[in-house]
C-alpha cells in the first residue's frame, strides 16, 4: 500500500538554473571559466535531466538528547539534533536527476574520461541546484532551518533506507539503494529540513 501523504514535485531541465559557483567548484576551475567542452556537456546534460522530488511533512520528537524521532525512523545524530533544535516538524524529501544521466555517464566513462569528468561535475551541480529549487517549492512561505542530509556530519547513510521507504522513492522516483546505502540513480539526494516553530506555520 502506497503512502498517500507523499507529495511530488517535477521540473523540466530549463526550470532549474544550475548554480554556476557550484559548477565551478565541482569542475575545479576559476570563476567565470568556460570552454567548448563545458558548453558541449551542458547541452548534453540538459537533454538528459528528468527532475523529480517526493516529500512529506512530519512531526519530530527531540525529547531524547541527540536522538530525532520521526515516527518512521530514529536518527541518532548530535549534528542533526542540533540542526533541528526548536523544531516540532520537518520536511523529509528525496530527489533525483533521473536514470538517463547515469546511463550517459557509464558510456562516457568508457569513451572519454575528459567528457565523463565534466558531465559528472555538471550533473552533481544540477542535482544540488534542483535540491535548492525543490526546497524552496516545499517550504513556500514556511520558515525552515537549513537542510541536512544523511552522510553529512555524524548522520549515518543507513538512514537512507527508512527515509526512501517512507517516501515510496523506488516507486515514485526510481531510486534504489546499494548494500552500502548509495543511491541509484547516482545524482540523487535525500534531505531533512526542520520547520521553525512559528504561529504562521
Amino acid at each position: 500500500m502506497r503512502n498517500s501523504d507523499v507529495l511530488l514535485i517535477t521540473a523540466e531541465a530549463e526550470d532549474v538554473c544550475i548554480n554556476r559557483n557550484e559548477m565551478e567548484r565541482r569542475l575545479g576551475v576559476e570563476k567565470n571559466y568556460n570552454d567548448e567542452l563545458i558548453e558541449l556537456e551542458k547541452k548534453r546534460l540538459m537533454s538528459l535531466l528528468s527532475y523529480r522530488c517526493a516529500y512529506i511533512r512530519t512531526d519530530i520528537d527531540l525529547r531524547k538528547e541527540n536522538v530525532v524521532d520521526f515516527g518512521f525512523m530514529l536518527a541518532e545524530s548530535r549534528n542533526l539534533y542540533k540542526n533541528l533544535k526548536g523544531c516540532n516538524e520537518a520536511f523529509v524529501f528525496a530527489l533525483t536527476c533521473g536514470i538517463a544521466v547515469d546511463r550517459e555517464l557509464a558510456k562516457m566513462k568508457i569513451c572519454s574520461q575528459a567528457e565523463f569528468f565534466v558531465l559528472d561535475a555538471l550533473a552533481s551541480a544540477a542535482a544540488d541546484s534542483f535540491c535548492d529549487y525543490a526546497a524552496k517549492k516545499i517550504q513556500g512561505k514556511i520558515s525552515c532551518v537549513p537542510r541536512f542530509s544523511p552522510g553529512y556530519g555524524d548522520l549515518s547513510l543507513t538512514l537512507q533506507k527508512p527515509l526512501l521507504d517512507r517516501l515510496d522513492a523506488q516507486w515514485l522516483l526510481g531510486i534504489s539503494l546499494s548494500p552500502s546505502f548509495l543511491m541509484t540513480p547516482m545524482k540523487s539526494i535525500t534531505a531533512i529540513m526542520g520547520i521553525k516553530n512559528e504561529k504562521n506555520n
